[in-house]
């Protein structure tokens, strides 16, 4: 089964502007066999916060290259600024993205704690590589311009059920 829950606003980004994304909820118990996402995406572009079994990733996705989505997926253990040992997602956690496009700006992923904005990890998309000498060579992302979504899916039998509370989003134009 697979649940996902899209707003049907699409947010405009402007250009020059950054657009701030904060999004609380509370997932499931990480177990086999169940994925959770929850970001600023759609099935083509995006940014997401995404638990997968019992791994727990950031992921930027793009089909702006061939119009086919690729995914730069950056697990927990690889996040550059702060790999969050204390993170526990079945506890309610705001999730907070930054994102700078211009097409090649940089994107910031982090959570609010206790009223502090810990960043963990950074996309960054001027003059670098998507991986091991292959240069980024188009903008990260086919647009900026997305709407607020969460993914809620068994991609095998999981053995029992699962909860996943969606609390609050907001998109907000620096």
């Amino acid at each position: 089964d697979k649940i996902y829950r899209e707003s049907s606003k699409v947010f405009a980004y402007q250009p020059g502007k950054s657009l701030q994304i904060l999004q609380t909820f509370c997932m499931s118990p990480a177990k086999p066999g169940l994925r959770q996402r929850i970001g600023y995406f759609d099935t083509s572009n995006g940014v997401y916060l995404e638990q997968d079994g019992t791994t727990v990733n950031i992921v930027l996705r793009s089909s702006s290259a061939n119009g086919t989505p690729v995914e730069r997926r950056k697990s927990q253990s690889e996040w550059n600024v702060d790999t969050l040992p204390e993170l526990d997602l079945t506890r309610v956690q705001i999730f907070f993205m930054d994102i700078e496009w211009l097409g090649v700006g940089s994107v910031r992923c982090g959570f609010v704690i206790d009223g502090v904005f810990r960043h963990v990890h950074t996309f960054h998309n001027a003059n670098t590589e998507i991986s091991a000498g292959v240069p980024l060579t188009t903008t990260y992302m086919g647009t900026a311009c997305l709407p607020v979504r969460m993914e809620f899916e068994n991609t095998s039998a999981t053995g029992s059920s699962s909860t996943f509370r969606l609390i609050c989003t907001t998109v907000i134009s620096e």
